[in-house]
């Protein structure tokens, strides 16, 4: 009985190698997905939020009658000023006193700031992008954990199903995102990350937030976050929606800890520092 010819071993060999290469790329790609660019590369069209006017600083009055009076905290907690060092010209300074959680919160100090910022450009979206710098003080303490600002969109500018997708810092210096969704008359909300990332006090660091929502009923919406520059979390199963009338609406520009009552209240005054935020749209 004759061997095989060298070249049918080697044909065989070669094609054995595909074949392995082929199943080992199925498999990666189940469990991995190639890290996507910053969203601000990606969506070119942008437009940011303004600190001045005819080269005069905004005051928290001003930034307060831009809202129709739905914020709160801002006229208590919240300064625009020039920081040498800063990525902006302009920065946003918000106060979080002592003892104090959310600014909606009525049974104790009013800690932070919580208004939306609804630029026109952004109305009607299912995709956008976000971007803004964060600096947290060198000794903040992130105790039980708190808000930073996110996307968020709605039915309707006063009622119906809406939802947020606010960043957030959690406790012993973790950080990441928490998916908020009111949908016919039931909130629920989840931690976004696939595990925690850090927010490094002491410095700016660059926030970039990717919301592309999801086909209504399916659970199909997209988050992503990356922080200076590096992909921190990567989602494609987010049901942000169960209508299509649910579009992206505003930048939840909440800063404060812990939620509506005393619990992860401030242990101490802090101020956290934030350049003007960015919106991007395609």
């Amino acid at each position: 009985m004759r061997a095989p010819a060298a070249k049918v071993i080697v044909l065989n060999a070669a094609a054995g190698l595909v074949t392995v290469a082929a199943l080992v790329g199925a498999v990666r790609s189940m469990f991995f997905s190639p890290a996507a660019t910053p969203c601000s590369e990606r969506y070119l069209n942008m437009t940011a939020l303004g600190l001045e006017r005819a080269g005069v600083l905004l005051t928290a009055a001003d930034l307060q009658a831009g809202v129709s009076g739905r914020d709160a905290g801002v006229i208590e907690n919240v300064a625009i000023t020039r920081r040498e060092g800063a990525p902006a010209p302009l920065v946003i300074g918000v106060s979080l006193p002592k003892g104090s959680a959310s600014p909606r919160w009525s049974g104790g100090p009013k800690g932070g700031m919580s208004f939306p910022w609804e630029p026109r450009s952004l109305q009607n979206k299912t995709a956008a992008c976000l971007g803004y710098h964060v600096l947290l003080p060198a000794d903040f303490d992130f105790f039980d954990g708190g808000v930073l600002p996110g996307l968020a969109g709605a039915e309707g500018a006063e009622r119906g199903d809406r939802f947020s997708a606010r960043l957030a810092w959690r406790p012993r210096g973790g950080a990441g995102a928490t998916v908020r969704v009111s949908d016919n008359g039931v909130t629920r909300a989840s931690p976004a990350e696939v595990k925690v990332f850090e927010l490094s006090p002491g410095r700016w660091v660059k926030i970039e937030q990717e919301v592309v929502l999801n086909t209504p009923k399916k659970s199909d919406g997209i988050l992503r976050v990356w922080v200076d520059g590096a992909l921190a979390i990567d989602r494609a199963d987010i049901a942000y929606r169960s209508k299509p009338e649910v579009t992206i609406a505003a930048v939840a520009a909440d800063v404060h800890y812990g939620g509506e009552g005393p619990h992860g209240a401030a242990p101490k005054d802090a101020k956290v520092w934030l350049s003007p935020f960015e919106v991007r749209w395609q």
